[in-house]
Order: C-alpha cells, then sequence, then structure tokens
C-alpha cells in the first residue's frame, strides 16, 4: 500500500474504492452470469463425451442478445457438429432430441443425447519399416501407445500416434523418413474398425563434421565439453544436453547449436557450433539485510577468462556491522569444467556476536566434483583464527581436511513450491598435523519444500557433533551455537549453547534444531505464516531443547522471498520476551 502525504483519508479512500466497484459490478454481474452458465443443457453424456460436444458447438460461442435468427440457424446445424465431435471419440450411432427456446433475457438450447456403445478397434496394421525397424525408441513408443485392438476408436490418439512417429523420426536422425499409409476404417454396421499406418524410416544418419565457430577459449578446453564425435549416430537430446552443458559452464553469453538439414549427404548430417564468450571481467554489487546480521553490501569482481584454457579469479567482500568477510579465489577447470573444479582460496572474515569475536584467516584448496548425484567438495583448509568469549581471549591455528555433499532440487529458484535441500559435512584436524586440537566432526543440514492447501509447508533440519578430548582449543567457528533466524527464532543469532561460570555462551559439541512452518498467500506477491522452531547447542543434553513459536509475512520480491517474523521464546529464562527476525533470499 502507497503511502500518500496528503492525509489519511485519501490514503484509505483510494484503495478502497476500486475494490467496493469490484463488489458492486460482481452482485449486477451475477444474475447474467447465471444466464450464461444455462445457455446449453446437455444430458446423456459426460467427462470427455461431454466436453468434446460442447467444444464442438458453434452455438456455444453466441451471447445472449445474439439475434434471434442467427441462434435458430446455428442451432439447426447442430446435429452436425454433435455428431462430428461423438464419432472423434468413436460414438457412431447417437442420437440427439433437442429443443431451443427464449425469455426475455436469453435463450437456452437443451440438447438430449443417447450415445450409444462406443465402437472399439476391431484390428490394426502398424509397421515400421527401415533402419528403424529395430529401434527400441519406437518399440516403446507403439507398445504404449492407446491404439491396440480392443481399445475404444479415438481420433485425436490416432493422429497423435502418427505426430508422435514423425517427432521420433526427426529426433533420432531419420530425415528421410515419412508416412507411406495411413488409414482408419470404419464399417458402422459390422461394427469393425480398423487402423493401417505404415511409415518408411529410411537410414538413420550419422554426424558428420562438427563445425565449431569460437575463437576465445583453446580446443582442448572447448572439447572438454563437446563429447559428440564424428560418425555418432544422430541424436537431438545429444545436442540439447550439449547446449545446457555449454550455459552450465558460465563461459558464453550465447549458444547456437544447429544441424545443417540443409546439407544432408551419403547419410551424415553436419553440426554447427557457434559460441559467443561472456565479457571477460564482471562486477557486482549488492544490498540486503537480516536480523542475524543487520546490513550488508555485497561486492564482488569476477575475471572470468585468465587465459585460454578456462582459468579465471572470483573474489567477493561482504560488509556488515556483526559479518564482515572477503574471499578470493583462483580457479582452474578439470576433466569435465561444468562439474570438475579445482579452487586456490584465501579469506578473512570478522564476525561479532552476542556471546563471541572471532577474526580468522584461511587459506585453501578445494576440489569439486560430482558423486552420486550430489555435489561433492573435497577441501584442505589451513585456519588462524584469533577468538574472544566472555573476557578470555585466545587463538588458535587448524590444518582441516574435510569432504562434503550437497544436493539441491527445486521447481523454481525464486519462488520454489515444491524442492528440497541437503547437505553433509565431515571434517576434522589432528595436533600432529600442524593443529592445535584434534577432533572430528560431521554437520547435517536438511530443507523440505511442499505445497499444502494453498500454501506450502516448509520443514527444516540440523544435526552436528563432535568427538574432540581438547573442546576448549577448537576455535569458535567450529563450536556449535544455535539461535537466529535460520535456527530458533525468539532467540537472539548463536545465543544458544553451554555457557560458562560467568554466563556467556561458548558453544558446544552438539547441535540440533529443527522447525516446521506453513506459510499461506494472501495474493500473488503477499503471504502470511506460521512456524514453531526448537533447538540448542549441548554438551551433555542437559540444556534442553529452547522451543519458540511465531507468525511472519512474506513478500515476492522481483529477486526472491522477503521475510519478517515476530517470534516469541518458551523458555522462561529468554533474554528478550520477543524477537522479530528479518531475512531475504532464496528458500533453498
Amino acid at each position: 500500500m502507497k503511502t500518500n502525504i496528503s492525509g489519511v483519508r485519501q490514503h484509505m479512500t483510494k484503495p478502497l474504492f476500486p475494490f467496493v466497484m469490484l463488489l458492486v459490478s460482481i452482485a449486477l454481474s451475477a444474475p447474467l452470469l447465471a444466464q450464461e452458465a444455462e445457455k446449453l443443457i446437455f444430458e446423456g453424456v459426460e467427462d470427455e463425451l461431454l466436453n468434446n460436444v460442447r467444444a464442438a458447438l458453434s452455438l456455444a460461442e453466441e451471447p445472449c442478445d445474439a439475434p434471434r435468427w442467427r441462434i435458430r440457424r446455428l442451432f439447426n446445424k447442430s446435429d452436425l457438429e454433435l455428431q462430428r465431435a461423438a464419432r472423434a471419440l468413436g460414438y457412431y450411432h447417437i442420437e440427439i432430441d433437442k429443443s431451443l427456446a427464449f425469455n426475455d433475457t436469453c435463450w437456452q438450447a437443451t440438447f438430449k443425447i443417447t450415445p450409444g456403445e462406443a465402437l472399439n478397434i476391431t484390428s490394426t496394421d502398424i509397421r515400421i519399416n527401415g533402419e528403424a525397424s529395430n529401434d527400441p525408441v519406437f518399440s516403446k513408443l507403439l507398445a504404449e501407445s492407446p491404439v491396440q485392438i480392443g481399445a475404444p476408436v479415438h481420433h485425436g490418439h490416432y493422429e497423435n500416434l502418427k505426430r508422435d512417429i514423425e517427432i521420433i523420426a526427426a529426433e533420432r536422425g531419420y530425415f528421410d523418413g515419412k508416412l507411406t499409409i495411413t488409414l482408419l476404417l470404419i464399417d458402422t454396421d459390422k461394427r469393425e474398425t480398423e487402423i493401417v499406418i505404415h511409415y518408411n524410416s529410411g537410414e538413420r544418419y550419422h554426424i558428420g563434421e562438427l563445425r565449431l565457430h569460437q575463437d576465445a577459449y583453446a580446443e582442448k578446453l572447448i572439447n572438454k565439453y563437446v563429447t559428440l564425435k564424428p560418425g555418432d549416430l544422430y541424436n537431438s537430446n545429444d545436442l540439447v544436453s550439449l547446449q545446457k552443458t555449454l550455459t552450465n559452464s558460465g563461459y558464453f553469453d550465447n549458444i547456437s547449436i544447429r544441424p545443417d538439414l540443409q546439407g544432408l549427404k551419403d547419410g551424415l548430417i553436419d553440426i554447427d557450433i557457434r559460441l559467443i564468450p561472456r565479457k571477460r571481467i564482471a562486477y557486482k554489487v549488492g544490498i540486503g539485510a537480516s536480523s542475524d546480521t543487520g546490513p550488508r553490501v555485497v561486492l564482488g569482481y569476477e575475471k572470468r577468462r585468465l587465459n585460454a584454457l578456462g582459468h579465471r579469479f572470483e573474489s567477493h567482500a561482504t560488509l556488515s556491522p556483526q559479518d564482515t568477510q572477503a574471499t578470493a579465489e583462483y580457479i582452474i577447470p578439470l576433466t569435465t569444467p561444468d562439474a570438475h573444479q579445482l579452487g586456490f582460496q584465501a579469506g578473512y572474515r570478522h564476525l561479532e556476536t552476542d556471546s563471541s569475536t572471532t577474526r580468522t584467516s584461511t587459506l585453501g584448496v578445494n576440489r569439486l566434483g560430482e558423486r552420486w548425484g550430489s555435489r561433492e567438495t573435497v577441501k584442505l583448509e589451513w585456519i588462524d583464527e584469533e577468538y574472544t568469549l566472555g573476557d578470555e581471549t585466545r587463538d588458535g591455528a587448524l590444518l582441516i581436511p574435510s569432504i562434503a555433499w550437497s544436493r539441491t532440487e527445486a521447481d523454481s529458484q525464486i519462488r520454489t513450491t515444491r524442492g528440497y535441500r541437503l547437505n553433509l559435512e565431515l571434517r576434522g584436524a589432528h595436533s600432529t598435523l600442524l593443529s592445535d586440537a584434534s577432533f572430528v566432526q560431521g554437520l547435517a543440514q536438511a530443507k523440505w519444500i511442499n505445497p499444502l492447501w494453498r500454501g506450502r509447508l516448509i520443514l527444516r533440519g540440523e544435526a552436528g557433533a563432535t568427538v574432540t578430548n581438547s573442546f576448549n582449543k577448537i576455535p569458535v567457528t567450529y563450536r556449535f551455537f544455535a539461535g537466529g533466524d535460520q535456527s530458533a527464532r525468539g532467540y537472539d543469532f548463536e545465543a544458544l549453547g553451554p555457557r560458562d561460570s560467568e554466563g556467556d555462551v561458548v558453544g558446544g559439541r552438539y547441535l540440533l534444531t529443527s522447525s516446521i512452518e506453513y506459510e499461506h498467500p494472501i495474493n500473488d506477491r503477499w503471504g502470511v505464516a506460521l512456524f514453531t522452531d526448537a533447538g540448542n547447542a549441548y554438551d551433555d543434553g542437559n540444556e534442553g531443547l529452547k522451543t519458540g513459536v511465531g507468525a511472519g509475512v512474506r513478500w515476492q520480491s522481483p529477486v526472491g522471498p522477503v521475510r519478517v517474523d515476530l517470534a516469541f521464546p518458551l523458555d522462561d529464562d529468554a533474554d528478550d520476551t520477543f524477537r522479530i527476525h528479518f531475512s531475504m533470499g532464496p528458500d533453498l
């Protein structure tokens, strides 16, 4: 709702006026809508047959105020239209009893239809000749087609089968193929129906020359993406996969992959691949905010093409009153560059919460890949951290190998209605390998979104565990805390966990959080939510789970959802009676 400085009265009446007018127009039009709905009355038919005969009538398009002579003319020819619509579904012996009436406001046509028994297919002669006769894709199409002996006659299924044969032939490289015989033979007296479809595929084409048009990257790099080879059997799905792979590479602004259908020769088809690279340098500036870390400014710099081998450099900085960090990474593509990369990283982070202050420097190398359908990250990272807990300041250094898997499936990245995210990470360090402490740690995170009623059900969970004999030497970054807008709402950011003798939160060995939320839309942009969260970080379980409940408002901005939540802690010892949480960004 827009704010108007000219006064409260105008601020309220401007939105109300169109709403009131809308209600008035609906009330006035209700009788007309009822009349329109009763112009056509059908008896004796239902489901697909009802839909077919209704759609076939020209009379259905005429309004109540149409001239009577035109209504009568269309009514008189309705028998032929109804018979054609019924025959398309196999009803060749329908009987029609119809009547037409006029009143002061509209006309009304009534059709009492006795469809009779639908004809079934009594015989078929469907043949795929040529090389496609042994193609399993065609065999599957014919086996799964509803055009089978004993099935009801359906003109749509017959036409769809012919169309699908030609589509599959084009997709799989049978460019000389054609339908030679197509017949739908019906003897209504004997109730016999025969369908004849003969298709001659000719030979299947192979890929001829791959004509690559680009000069930005080395052929060695491009060949890692272009796995097609001259002599391979043509399949348009392979071209679609190649298009997707090149798009995911991040190297190109425009990708065109076209088979040369005009140059077919000797069973070969050439493929033209035209690639236009992205701009060499890109900058990023953004703003954001959350109740955990406050407002933030995000800066980014990317040099997308350091050399013809596809090496690139990325750096990012986030500036926030509580959380400031900067990272830089040099990335080298590996065997399948869109999925496998080697990266060298350096970073710095300064984080302040109510319980701690940390200053962390990192150096690392990681390898990105794929395993079990998930994104796999293998990393070796050295960290040097100075941290303050309560009145005590410490520092520590760790050399940490880790492995992580992540998987995200969503019907939309901006406005997810169905999807999930799974993350699993294992990491550790040993005091004999350039580390001040030894530990092994596991962390699992999951989020699931699914439609419920008119809205969405959102479930979230997180669990972590640490095995160590020297927990007091582990830096804050590798201790567990709970609380905040992505954890247990109703509690401050990282305000939950074991406390020292002074009452300061020092983090725990274990973590467990869960959340259940229902989000209900008000309109296309706005929605409301109800939720309950539970969680805590702990050492021996005596701390117990802390629970919060609340409600929130959701706004679908052009760049993703914005969330504002009012959460109430149910713990008697909570520092606040309620908290307002604000966050924005993708759901998954």
